[in-house]
């Protein structure tokens, strides 16, 4: 479980950054989150619920299934 929300921070990072996004600007669209909360997510393995997962794929423009493929990560 702990490498699922260390691969999933790695590609929420990844996508954001390829998106020119910072984390300020991606928190800012995902109403009510703040860039420490999308810190949290990329760097401390917090485990979003399914819902902003949902919602940060949907910010991102991807699928669920692409924000999920962690074999994209760049390694």
């Amino acid at each position: 479980m702990e490498k699922f929300r260390e691969n999933l921070g790695k590609r929420i990072a990844q996508i954001r950054i390829e998106r020119k996004l910072d984390q300020t600007e991606l928190a800012a669209i995902l109403d009510g989150k703040d860039k420490q909360a999308i810190n949290r997510y990329e760097k401390q393995g917090a485990n979003p619920t399914a819902y902003i997962l949902l919602k940060i794929a949907k910010a991102l423009n991807v699928t669920v299934d692409e924000l999920l493929d962690f074999s994209e990560i760049e390694k």
